[in-house]
């Protein structure tokens, strides 16, 4: 019978994805992966890691969720009560125990199992909740301003995205619906139990919202709007914009010259005195020459700054 990890690890062989690739794109733990591909799912801390895990890795190669859920359920492999009770009788058939025996046995069964129990719910106390955020990924880029946030955790949990509270169901998953702000948005999801508020799990995730209408914040292009003033008297100028020639010539008196900029200017001037060069109306300072009196200036823009030598 074809397993869960089988169909995972055929499907991401078929598109040419090694492990670790896989791993930095989720934000799952190699080893989490190797589990999976493996069917070792009794090496996770709990079934809801698994199955959290399980459902990302899925939705990434682009797999049918549910249907790899079942294949997982299926893999399981539950002893059934006909199994359970023919193991029961040939126990029966194999020894002969006196009924002072099971009273023992019995008391002790029942002494272990409170005991077992207490110190259980004492260790679930003083645990944090298991969360597990399925979407959206880590630097997610979104074209749409509202976005669904779904996830994992345990009952009686509850969860909180960036200070709203979600709604969670009888077997764990939350989802609720947040509005994104143009840029980097920064999604905090905590988790914590009804029983103690202090012991918190909290995931932090960054999406970008870029409309489509619009680029990315990192993509657009600062607007840098260069503006030369003549004073006083006749100025000699060279002025060379994005590699082009603007001005060679001597500038009147009295005269302002605009020019945008997408790359980088250079700038001579006869007379510093009478040259004013300010970029979006900030006045920069020319350096001169002590002895000729000739003023020069070279800058370049990059990353969207502007950069003078």
């Amino acid at each position: 019978m074809i397993t869960a990890g089988e169909v995972i690890k055929n499907k991401r062989e078929s598109l040419g994805k090694n492990l670790h690739t896989v791993s930095t794109d989720t934000k799952i733990q190699q080893r989490f992966l190797e589990y999976i591909e493996n069917n070792e799912f009794n090496r996770f801390d709990s079934e809801i890691f698994a199955s959290g895990f399980l459902k990302i890795y899925s939705k990434y190669l682009g797999l049918d969720e549910e249907k790899i859920l079942a294949l997982y359920r299926r893999g399981r492999h539950p002893v059934t009560k006909t199994t359970k009770k023919n193991q029961i009788n040939t126990v029966r058939k194999k020894l002969s125990i006196s009924p002072k025996s099971i009273g023992i046995i019995t008391l002790i069964f029942f002494l272990a199992s409170i005991i077992g129990y207490i110190g259980y719910q004492i260790y679930k106390f003083q645990k944090p909740p298991a969360l597990t955020v399925t979407e959206p990924l880590n630097e997610y880029v979104s074209k749409k301003e509202i976005i669904t946030v779904k996830g994992n955790t345990e009952i009686s949990t509850l969860v909180e995205v960036n200070g709203s509270q979600a709604t969670v169901n009888e077997t764990g998953e939350f989802e609720i619906e947040l509005k994104l702000k143009t840029g980097v948005n920064s999604i905090s999801v905590k988790a914590w139990k009804e029983s103690n508020t202090k012991l918190q799990t909290t995931h932090t995730l960054k999406v970008i919202y870029s409309p489509e209408d619009e680029l990315p914040l990192e993509n657009q292009q600062e607007e840098f709007l260069l503006v030369l003033t003549i004073s006083q008297s006749p100025s000699w100028i060279k002025l060379d914009i994005d590699g082009e020639s603007k001005i060679s010539q001597v500038l009147q008196p009295n005269t302002q010259h605009e020019y945008p900029v997408l790359q980088g200017f250079s700038l001579v001037t006869g007379r510093i005195q009478n040259t004013k060069l300010q970029i979006n109306e900030e006045e920069l300072q020319i350096p001169s020459s002590s002895t000729t009196g000739i003023g020069q200036i070279t800058c370049k823009i990059e990353n969207n700054e502007l950069l003078c030598e």
